[in-house]
């Protein structure tokens, strides 16, 4: 009932919404006010062509990105007008939103400097420095060093142009480049800077220790972020357990096992605490996404598809809508005490551009009852469907 169910906010873990412990089914239809009057009949149709894929062990759980697919290492030929501007961009700050390791949209800012790309969120939450040109190294023509930027395309289907660039382990995107755009050139003053090595970062557990390694994924599973998510995507009926060796062998970081009804995680191939949780939303949208499959296919008629070839997603609609609805739970989660309601609503539109269909769920499951005090509620489910 009402009574067990609440906002809670912890500024060290983030925003997570509690229920009392039990068997959560995934979340019913709640669509007025979203322009969407036919899903009221969602649960009793059987839609011709609706995606009603099962995600089982054998098919392809949540990857983590390959460092060689997550940023382009190829060296762009040498721009001479960002030459002459040489180490003017130094110092240079831009605004825009990062989304590392595939995670959702961080806004903040890059500062350029001859040590690195010094990201800095708005919120005062996260800070990270990426690498601006690539370590030297040597080979049989001479010494080099690869690109750390690039701008992988520019995209104008909100009405303005948006630049998205790779950065190391991520994406960076803003409406004003500036110097990134001299970056992604790479000049050759790039090639005197101080070289250093790319950074790896230390996982959530230890490989080797199984023991841990699980005691991590039982502890994940019974917290109140999972909680949070339950409320929406339903809670596995079995144990969640540790990804096998061939699922870690290619970069899973989840699966979920729809004849078990239950879900595996790698801690071991995890590096953050926002990439574990991310992995468990997405595994337990899979979850929703089996049960809910009508209805998720009248939700997700006109939605474009994923643009970036290297975000998870691409061309496979059902880790696209696991991805969206992983990206929607996060929106919503992460704006409980939003205050400004068209500030939120320009920060939604910047998930929608990394992952389509965010902003059609963020409103779909806006309308269930855990959600019945969100702030930005009355805004998501007045909107008219694009």
């Amino acid at each position: 009932g009402a009574a067990d169910r609440g906002l809670a906010w912890d500024p060290g873990a983030g925003v997570t919404l509690r229920r009392a412990v039990g068997t959560f089914e995934p979340a019913g239809l709640g669509l007025a006010g979203l322009g969407l009057a036919a899903l009221g009949w969602a649960g009793h149709l059987l839609v011709p062509g609706a995606v009603h894929r099962t995600h089982t062990a054998s098919q392809p759980g949540y990857a983590s990105a390959r460092a060689g697919d997550d940023t382009l290492r190829v060296r762009l030929a040498a721009n001479h007008a960002s030459d002459r501007r040489g180490r003017a961009a130094l110092g240079s700050i831009v605004v825009g939103y990062l989304s590392p390791r595939g995670l959702p949209p961080r806004q903040g800012t890059f500062i350029v400097t001859d040590t690195g790309l010094v990201f800095h969120s708005v919120d005062g939450r996260y800070q990270t420095i990426l690498p601006v040109v690539g370590p030297v190294r040597h080979s049989a023509q001479g010494q080099w060093r690869a690109s750390a930027v690039s701008l992988a395309y520019v995209d104008a289907a909100a009405g303005r142009q948006s630049y998205l660039f790779r950065v190391d382990g991520g994406v960076f995107e803003t409406d004003a480049p500036g110097a990134l755009m001299d970056l992604a050139a790479h000049p050759r003053w790039l090639d005197s800077l101080w070289s250093r090595e790319w950074t790896v970062e230390r996982p959530l557990a230890d490989a080797g220790d199984s023991r841990a390694v699980q005691a991590r994924v039982d502890a994940v599973m019974r917290g109140p972020y999972a909680d949070s998510l339950y409320t929406i995507f339903g809670r596995p009926t079995r144990p969640a357990g540790v990804v096998g060796t061939r699922g870690r062998a290619v970069g899973r970081l989840g699966e979920y096992v729809a004849t078990r009804d239950s879900l595996a995680l790698d801690p071991a191939g995890m590096t953050s605490v926002d990439q574990e949780r991310h992995t468990l939303a997405h595994e337990l949208a899979h979850r929703w996404q089996a049960r809910s499959g009508a209805q998720l296919a009248l939700l997700w008629h006109g939605v474009p598809s994923i643009r970036d070839p290297r975000r998870y997603g691409y061309r496979d609609i059902g880790e696209h809508q696991a991805e969206a609805a992983a990206f929607a739970m996060h929106f919503l989660l992460a704006s409980t005490e939003a205050r400004d309601a068209a500030a939120e609503a320009q920060t939604l539109d910047h998930y929608e551009l990394l992952v389509p269909g965010t902003r059609t769920l963020a409103r779909y499951f806006a309308m269930q009852p855990v959600f019945e005090g969100h702030p930005l509620r009355r805004m998501l489910t007045t909107e008219q469907s694009e």
